[in-house]
Protein backbone atom coordinates (compact mmCIF):
# COMPACT_ATOMS: atom_id res chain seq x y z
CA UNK A 1 0.00 0.00 0.00
CA UNK A 2 1.35 3.42 -0.55
CA UNK A 3 1.97 6.01 1.82
CA UNK A 4 1.58 9.23 0.22
CA UNK A 5 3.29 11.07 2.72
CA UNK A 6 6.64 9.04 2.42
CA UNK A 7 6.69 8.81 -1.34
CA UNK A 8 5.22 12.00 -2.35
CA UNK A 9 7.32 14.42 0.57
CA UNK A 10 10.27 12.96 2.53
CA UNK A 11 11.53 9.94 0.64
CA UNK A 12 15.17 10.13 0.47
CA UNK A 13 14.95 14.10 1.21
CA UNK A 14 17.57 15.97 2.99
CA UNK A 15 16.90 17.31 6.47
CA UNK A 16 15.24 20.15 6.78
CA UNK A 17 14.02 22.45 9.97
CA UNK A 18 12.04 25.39 10.11
CA UNK A 19 13.32 28.00 12.08
CA UNK A 20 10.43 30.40 13.76
CA UNK A 21 11.69 33.42 15.88
CA UNK A 22 9.28 34.53 18.52
CA UNK A 23 9.06 36.96 21.83
CA UNK A 24 5.43 36.63 21.95
CA UNK A 25 3.42 33.87 23.35
CA UNK A 26 0.19 34.55 22.55
CA UNK A 27 1.43 35.40 18.72
CA UNK A 28 3.20 31.76 19.45
CA UNK A 29 0.48 29.71 20.46
CA UNK A 30 -1.46 31.51 16.97
CA UNK A 31 1.20 30.18 14.91
CA UNK A 32 1.21 26.65 16.84
CA UNK A 33 -2.69 26.60 16.36
CA UNK A 34 -2.77 27.57 12.65
CA UNK A 35 -0.23 24.81 11.65
CA UNK A 36 -1.36 22.14 13.74
CA UNK A 37 2.09 21.77 15.46
CA UNK A 38 3.30 21.65 18.91
CA UNK A 39 6.83 23.66 20.44
CA UNK A 40 8.37 19.86 20.55
CA UNK A 41 7.53 19.43 16.68
CA UNK A 42 11.28 18.16 15.50
CA UNK A 43 11.10 19.70 12.29
CA UNK A 44 10.59 23.45 13.85
CA UNK A 45 13.13 25.43 15.60
CA UNK A 46 11.37 27.62 17.92
CA UNK A 47 13.84 30.42 18.41
CA UNK A 48 13.16 32.43 21.05
CA UNK A 49 14.24 36.50 21.38
CA UNK A 50 14.04 36.35 25.21
CA UNK A 51 16.47 39.51 25.48
CA UNK A 52 15.03 41.71 23.12
CA UNK A 53 18.30 41.42 20.70
CA UNK A 54 15.68 41.85 17.57
CA UNK A 55 14.70 40.03 14.32
CA UNK A 56 18.46 39.65 12.72
CA UNK A 57 19.97 37.98 15.74
CA UNK A 58 17.46 35.64 16.28
CA UNK A 59 16.63 34.69 13.21
CA UNK A 60 20.45 34.15 12.88
CA UNK A 61 20.94 32.30 16.02
CA UNK A 62 18.22 29.82 14.80
CA UNK A 63 20.01 29.35 12.08
CA UNK A 64 22.96 28.23 14.11
CA UNK A 65 20.89 25.99 16.21
CA UNK A 66 19.19 24.34 12.95
CA UNK A 67 22.59 23.81 11.83
CA UNK A 68 23.64 21.91 15.36
CA UNK A 69 20.59 19.35 14.65
CA UNK A 70 22.15 18.74 11.55
CA UNK A 71 20.01 20.91 9.01
CA UNK A 72 21.07 20.19 5.44
CA UNK A 73 18.18 23.03 4.64
CA UNK A 74 16.73 25.87 6.92
CA UNK A 75 13.56 27.45 6.17
CA UNK A 76 12.93 30.64 7.70
CA UNK A 77 9.01 31.30 8.81
CA UNK A 78 7.86 34.40 10.73
CA UNK A 79 5.57 33.43 13.96
CA UNK A 80 2.77 35.55 11.82
CA UNK A 81 2.82 33.66 8.99
CA UNK A 82 -0.16 30.94 8.50
CA UNK A 83 -0.48 28.30 6.27
CA UNK A 84 -2.45 29.67 2.72
CA UNK A 85 -5.81 28.34 2.36
CA UNK A 86 -5.53 27.13 -1.61
CA UNK A 87 -2.01 25.46 -0.85
CA UNK A 88 -3.82 23.64 2.36
CA UNK A 89 -4.87 20.30 2.28
CA UNK A 90 -7.03 18.05 4.92
CA UNK A 91 -5.22 15.09 3.20
CA UNK A 92 -1.39 16.10 3.75
CA UNK A 93 -0.09 17.80 6.62
CA UNK A 94 0.13 21.56 6.36
CA UNK A 95 3.66 21.89 7.47
CA UNK A 96 5.28 18.89 5.21
CA UNK A 97 3.66 20.48 2.57
CA UNK A 98 4.99 23.25 3.01
CA UNK A 99 8.36 22.17 3.69
CA UNK A 100 8.27 20.34 0.33
CA UNK A 101 7.12 23.31 -1.67
CA UNK A 102 10.59 25.09 -0.43
CA UNK A 103 12.28 21.78 -1.59
CA UNK A 104 11.43 21.74 -4.52
CA UNK A 105 11.80 25.62 -5.35
CA UNK A 106 15.46 24.56 -4.46
CA UNK A 107 16.00 22.44 -7.23
CA UNK A 108 17.87 23.55 -10.37
CA UNK A 109 15.71 25.99 -12.65
CA UNK A 110 15.28 27.30 -15.88
CA UNK A 111 15.81 30.36 -16.89
CA UNK A 112 15.31 32.58 -20.20
CA UNK A 113 18.49 34.50 -20.16
CA UNK A 114 19.47 35.12 -24.28
CA UNK A 115 17.54 38.15 -25.20
CA UNK A 116 16.09 38.86 -28.63
CA UNK A 117 17.53 42.63 -29.70
CA UNK A 118 14.96 42.67 -33.19
CA UNK A 119 12.16 41.12 -34.56
CA UNK A 120 12.83 39.12 -37.01
CA UNK A 121 15.51 38.16 -35.31
CA UNK A 122 18.85 38.97 -36.40
CA UNK A 123 22.02 36.64 -37.09
CA UNK A 124 23.59 34.78 -34.46
CA UNK A 125 20.25 34.87 -32.68
CA UNK A 126 19.61 30.90 -31.19
CA UNK A 127 16.60 29.69 -33.26
CA UNK A 128 16.04 27.60 -29.58
CA UNK A 129 18.31 27.42 -27.26
CA UNK A 130 17.58 30.61 -25.27
CA UNK A 131 17.27 29.75 -21.67
CA UNK A 132 20.29 27.80 -19.19
CA UNK A 133 19.40 25.75 -15.93
CA UNK A 134 21.27 27.14 -12.95
CA UNK A 135 20.91 26.18 -9.64
CA UNK A 136 19.09 27.70 -6.99
CA UNK A 137 21.05 29.58 -3.84
CA UNK A 138 17.51 30.21 -2.06
CA UNK A 139 14.00 29.80 -2.29
CA UNK A 140 11.32 32.83 -1.49
CA UNK A 141 7.81 32.58 -0.79
CA UNK A 142 5.37 35.32 -0.87
CA UNK A 143 2.39 36.37 1.22
CA UNK A 144 -1.22 36.44 1.11
CA UNK A 145 -3.43 38.97 2.95
CA UNK A 146 -1.25 41.06 4.27
CA UNK A 147 1.90 42.02 1.72
CA UNK A 148 5.07 42.71 2.91
CA UNK A 149 4.55 46.53 2.27
CA UNK A 150 6.82 49.22 4.05
CA UNK A 151 5.27 51.49 6.16
CA UNK A 152 4.93 54.66 3.66
CA UNK A 153 2.73 52.13 1.15
CA UNK A 154 1.14 50.45 4.16
CA UNK A 155 -0.18 53.90 5.69
CA UNK A 156 -1.17 55.17 1.82
CA UNK A 157 -2.81 52.32 0.64
CA UNK A 158 -3.87 49.84 3.20
CA UNK A 159 -2.49 47.01 4.92
CA UNK A 160 -4.25 43.97 2.90
CA UNK A 161 -4.14 46.39 -0.59
CA UNK A 162 -3.77 43.07 -3.33
CA UNK A 163 -0.28 42.68 -4.01
CA UNK A 164 0.65 41.04 -7.12
CA UNK A 165 3.96 38.98 -6.94
CA UNK A 166 6.36 37.62 -10.18
CA UNK A 167 7.49 34.04 -9.18
CA UNK A 168 9.76 33.78 -11.53
CA UNK A 169 13.35 33.16 -10.85
CA UNK A 170 15.77 35.80 -11.08
CA UNK A 171 19.69 36.26 -12.02
CA UNK A 172 21.11 38.90 -12.27
CA UNK A 173 18.79 41.25 -11.25
CA UNK A 174 18.68 42.89 -7.64
CA UNK A 175 15.28 42.90 -5.79
CA UNK A 176 13.75 43.11 -1.88
CA UNK A 177 14.58 39.83 -0.79
CA UNK A 178 12.15 38.89 1.94
CA UNK A 179 12.95 36.82 4.85
CA UNK A 180 9.96 35.81 6.35
CA UNK A 181 9.43 32.79 4.25
CA UNK A 182 12.60 32.11 2.72
CA UNK A 183 14.64 28.18 2.34
CA UNK A 184 18.40 27.74 1.87
CA UNK A 185 21.21 25.35 2.58
CA UNK A 186 23.16 26.93 4.90
CA UNK A 187 26.48 25.11 4.67
CA UNK A 188 26.88 26.33 0.82
CA UNK A 189 26.08 29.92 2.08
CA UNK A 190 27.33 31.32 5.45
CA UNK A 191 27.92 34.13 5.90
CA UNK A 192 25.94 35.32 2.82
CA UNK A 193 22.58 33.89 4.10
CA UNK A 194 22.94 35.68 7.74
CA UNK A 195 20.85 38.28 7.84
CA UNK A 196 22.06 41.77 8.74
CA UNK A 197 21.12 43.61 12.20
CA UNK A 198 19.38 46.69 10.37
CA UNK A 199 15.74 47.31 11.78
CA UNK A 200 13.59 46.89 8.58
CA UNK A 201 16.47 45.94 6.46
CA UNK A 202 18.19 43.03 8.31
CA UNK A 203 16.72 40.88 4.89
CA UNK A 204 16.85 43.67 2.66
CA UNK A 205 20.49 43.90 2.93
CA UNK A 206 21.47 40.80 3.34
CA UNK A 207 19.82 40.15 0.00
CA UNK A 208 22.21 42.76 -1.50
CA UNK A 209 25.14 41.42 -0.53
CA UNK A 210 23.70 37.37 -1.15
CA UNK A 211 22.25 38.62 -4.66
CA UNK A 212 25.90 39.88 -5.71
CA UNK A 213 27.67 36.35 -4.31
CA UNK A 214 24.91 34.40 -5.99
CA UNK A 215 25.40 35.66 -9.49
CA UNK A 216 28.87 35.48 -9.28
CA UNK A 217 28.94 32.21 -8.73
CA UNK A 218 26.16 31.27 -11.20
CA UNK A 219 23.05 30.88 -8.96
CA UNK A 220 19.95 32.60 -9.52
CA UNK A 221 16.66 32.81 -6.62
CA UNK A 222 13.87 30.82 -7.32
CA UNK A 223 10.40 33.36 -6.00
CA UNK A 224 8.37 29.96 -6.57
CA UNK A 225 8.15 29.24 -2.49
CA UNK A 226 5.16 27.97 -1.44
CA UNK A 227 2.72 31.29 -0.26
CA UNK A 228 1.62 32.07 3.59
CA UNK A 229 -0.77 34.01 4.52
CA UNK A 230 1.38 37.04 6.18
CA UNK A 231 -1.30 38.20 9.26
CA UNK A 232 1.46 41.08 10.13
CA UNK A 233 1.86 41.73 13.74
CA UNK A 234 4.56 44.70 13.75
CA UNK A 235 3.81 48.34 14.38
CA UNK A 236 3.00 50.71 11.34
CA UNK A 237 4.46 54.10 12.66
CA UNK A 238 7.30 52.00 14.69
CA UNK A 239 8.04 50.40 11.13
CA UNK A 240 7.89 54.22 9.64
CA UNK A 241 10.78 55.59 12.54
CA UNK A 242 12.83 52.41 11.84
CA UNK A 243 12.31 52.99 8.13
CA UNK A 244 13.15 56.62 8.03
CA UNK A 245 16.62 55.62 9.47
CA UNK A 246 18.12 53.88 6.29
CA UNK A 247 15.56 54.77 3.16
CA UNK A 248 18.12 57.41 1.88
CA UNK A 249 21.24 54.60 2.12
CA UNK A 250 18.44 51.84 0.89
CA UNK A 251 18.20 53.60 -2.43
CA UNK A 252 21.91 53.00 -3.83
CA UNK A 253 23.11 50.99 -1.62
CA UNK A 254 22.30 47.96 -4.19
CA UNK A 255 24.03 49.87 -6.83
CA UNK A 256 27.05 50.20 -4.23
CA UNK A 257 27.31 46.64 -4.25
CA UNK A 258 27.16 46.23 -7.64
CA UNK A 259 29.82 48.77 -8.84
CA UNK A 260 32.31 47.34 -5.79
CA UNK A 261 35.49 45.26 -7.02
CA UNK A 262 35.29 43.44 -4.46
CA UNK A 263 33.83 39.81 -3.50
CA UNK A 264 34.97 39.13 -0.31
CA UNK A 265 32.35 39.09 2.16
CA UNK A 266 33.80 41.66 5.27
CA UNK A 267 34.64 43.83 2.03
CA UNK A 268 31.27 44.30 0.60
CA UNK A 269 29.37 44.50 4.08
CA UNK A 270 31.69 47.55 4.72
CA UNK A 271 29.47 49.35 1.88
CA UNK A 272 26.21 49.00 4.94
CA UNK A 273 25.72 51.72 7.06
CA UNK A 274 26.23 49.98 10.57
Amino acid sequence: MIDPKKDMLFYQQPSVKVVVPWHNETQLGKFLAAWGVSVDDTRFVFQQDSTKQGCAKTKNAGIQEAMRQGAEVVVILDDDCFPESKESSFVFDKADLFIQGHLTALEPVEIELFQQVTSPASRGTPYFARSVTLPVAASMGFWTEVGDYDAVHQLALGATHPMEFDRRAIHGKYFPLCGMNLAFRPADWLPWCEFVDVPRFDDIWQGFLWQKKAYAEGYCFNLNGPLVRHSRQSNVWANLEDEAKNLQENETLWQKIIKSPHQEYQQLKSNLNL
